[in-house]
């Protein structure tokens, strides 16, 4: 579908049509269906304007930049147009479309979409020399079978700064943990984003605030001598009790800090969160996993260690996900599959394999072993890899150096012919 018809369904439809003209148009759901009909708090209704507020808009309301969602073949997603990343991205997968090894994604550059208004956009050169990669919320491997449903990945909407190490590790593992679920179950729903959370502030040690009340001034003891039971005489004991409150420490404020990427200001997050929901005939409910993951390298963590619940990342994004799924009748993922995704150091192996195995050229190959070895992660299966591509490109070189050579032997010898 071309960018502008995108932008006519999402202007004519708005949110609720929108999905379900894509539901439609790509036979694909993007939420858990429940019988019963959605609560009513969730429902929202757009007010109909006083003759006040009317006056008060008189040139017009404030208007969205962005028809919401963006409706792509295989993704459907919000667009934040003050940050320049997608606020969610929500993904429909089954075993049928993920097995597939169809499309590449060579040759398939990042760019921004055209339905988006140029003053709203981020580009490739807010992320050039920045030290953030690319990080595609509904990931290329989901898409492998469709060329133009991988295609449309790779527009900026779908992608959001994160870090090299994360996006090529524990969330590519967190990402192939998810296809694996399709081996499962019949259905798989997935909602990635980005988050801004605040940082826990530094703890310090309590000052108690002491109050005097109902005295403007301290105090003074009366030091008229007291005559105890006893007969023994004391001097200088006060007659007045002074009331003190404690008050407690204020709590120290929360920041929230993160920095911004080129010339748009592309908000880089400091969390990412994936919403997994999955269905299939033979459960008798569905299951639910919601995890918020670190835009940090993140080392050999189970997944377990980043679930939250589900209404924390609602919090944080400012949206419902999956308003029509009864939440009683929801089982924890977790608890039912483990939440084990593949061993660190066969997932270490299976990484470093495919990225020597497919390098762009001479420069990028050194430049994978250099990291490799800084990591430890060397062995003599990835050596043979290795020496096998470095002569690959070598071979190459020395075929286009042969033919750069015959072109040049060909024009001197074309004149005296």
């Amino acid at each position: 579908m071309s960018p502008l018809a995108r932008h006519l369904l999402g202007g004519l439809a708005g949110a609720a049509g929108g999905l379900v003209a894509g539901r439609y148009i790509f036979s694909q759901d993007i939420t858990y269906q429940e019988p019963a009909p959605p609560l009513p708090a969730l429902s929202v209704t757009k007010p109909l304007l006083s003759s006040r507020a009317t006056q008060i808009l008189a040139f017009g309301q404030p208007a969205a930049t962005v028809p919401s969602p963006l409706v792509y073949r295989n993704h459907v997603l919000e667009y934040d147009s003050a940050r320049r990343v997608p606020k969610w991205v929500a993904e429909h997968l089954t075993k049928d479309l993920v097995k597939q090894e169809v499309a590449s994604r060579k040759g398939v550059n990042f760019s921004p979409d055209p339905v988006v208004p140029e003053q709203f956009r981020s580009t490739n050169q807010d992320y050039w020399g920045s030290g953030w990669s690319r990080g595609h919320m509904a990931p290329a491997g989901n898409n492998k079978h469709c060329q133009e449903s991988m295609r449309d990945t790779f527009y900026l909407t779908n992608v959001v700064p994160q870090d090299i190490d994360n996006n090529g590790g524990y969330w590519n593992r967190l990402e192939i943990w998810v296809r694996g679920l399709t081996e499962h179950y019949q259905d798989v729903w997935v909602i990635s984003g980005p988050l801004w959370l605040p940082q826990e502030p530094v703890k310090e040690e309590a000052t108690a605030t002491v109050s005097v009340e109902n005295a403007q001034e301290p105090v003074k003891p009366v030091d008229n001598p007291i005559v105890t039971s006893s007969g023994e005489t004391k001097v200088g004991e006060s007659e007045h009790k002074v009331s003190k409150k404690v008050r407690p420490p204020r709590p120290a404020p929360k920041m929230v800090s993160y920095p911004v990427l080129g010339p748009n200001n592309v908000a880089v997050p400091t969390h990412l969160y994936k919403v997994v929901l999955v269905t299939d005939p033979l459960l008798d409910r569905p299951l639910l996993g919601t995890f918020v993951v670190p835009n940090i390298p993140v080392g050999d963590k189970h997944l377990a260690e980043f679930k939250v619940e589900l209404g924390e990342v609602e919090r944080g994004v400012g949206v419902t996900f999956h308003p029509e799924l009864d939440r009683e009748k929801v089982g924890d993922l977790c608890i039912q599959s483990g939440c084990n995704m593949q061993d660190y150091k066969k997932f270490q192996q299976f990484f470093w394999t495919r990225r020597l195995k497919s390098p762009w050229n001479m420069r990028s190959l050194e430049r994978d072993w250099a990291e490799a070895k800084k990591k430890g992660v060397i062995n003599s299966e990835l050596e043979v890899v290795y020496n096998e591509s470095r002569a690959r490109l070598e071979f190459k070189e020395r075929e286009k150096q042969e033919q750069e050579i015959l072109k040049v032997e060909e024009k001197v010898i074309a004149p005296g012919a």
